[in-house]
């Protein structure tokens, strides 16, 4: 019976912290660099919520990928990139 109400609790709180990481993570991450690349070449101030905002975040981190990769395989630290 106090496993059950504790266990319960933990589950609450568990998904309430996750959902609070993800949110966060999300609007960081993805929205963040999208709202400031949209700023930079948008002559007003771009919706923060946009799908614009989004996908260029998203866009922004394939290239930060793609650069980091090139240059690792170009330094050829270890041969096996």
């Amino acid at each position: 019976m106090i496993e059950d109400v504790a266990g319960g609790i933990f589950r609450v709180v568990g998904r309430f912290i996750g959902r609070i990481l993800v949110e966060t993570v999300f609007e960081l991450f993805l929205k963040g660099p999208g709202y400031f690349i949209g700023k930079l070449f948008s002559k007003g101030n771009p919706d923060p919520d946009g799908f614009i905002v989004l996908i260029t975040g998203i866009i922004f981190w394939v290239a930060v990928g793609f650069g980091a990769y090139s240059i690792y395989s170009n330094l050829g630290i270890g041969n096996n990139a």
